[in-house]
């Protein structure tokens, strides 16, 4: 499983995204620029008019971390932009658990993991 910085994404935002993180087993930090150096991707707010920056400032630390952009508004132009100022890819709400798993298999070049299937017990 991935360790995962999400930065600067609002509260509603922050709080579904961590949910559907933890919930697949990966370790989420919050806010931490000292977790930079050893994070395996972030998650950052596409919503905020310095994402541009930020996204730079992350990838100029660490040319090799994935950045991932989310946003509450879709927009094929936004999406663009995201990734031409070096973001891996770009997300929006709401995230649904599979989204989710593609997109860090994609940017973290990882086999999608499939979800474990019940175990049906006879007595």
């Amino acid at each position: 499983m991935a360790n995962i910085l999400l930065m600067g994404l609002e509260l509603p935002t922050r709080e579904e995204l961590h949910r559907v993180l933890v919930e697949q087993g990966h370790t989420v930090s919050l806010e931490r620029h000292d977790a930079l150096s050893t994070v395996d991707t972030v998650f950052c707010n596409g919503d905020q008019p310095g994402y541009r920056a930020l996204v730079s400032h992350i990838r100029a630390f660490r040319p090799d971390l994935p950045v991932v952009v989310v946003t509450r508004l879709p927009e094929m132009t936004r999406w663009l932009d995201a990734l031409e100022v070096g973001a891996a890819d770009y997300c929006s709400t709401p995230f649904e658990s599979i989204q989710i798993r593609w997109l860090l298999s994609a940017v973290l070049g990882q086999p999608v993991a499939e979800p474990a299937a019940p175990v049906l017990v006879q007595a």
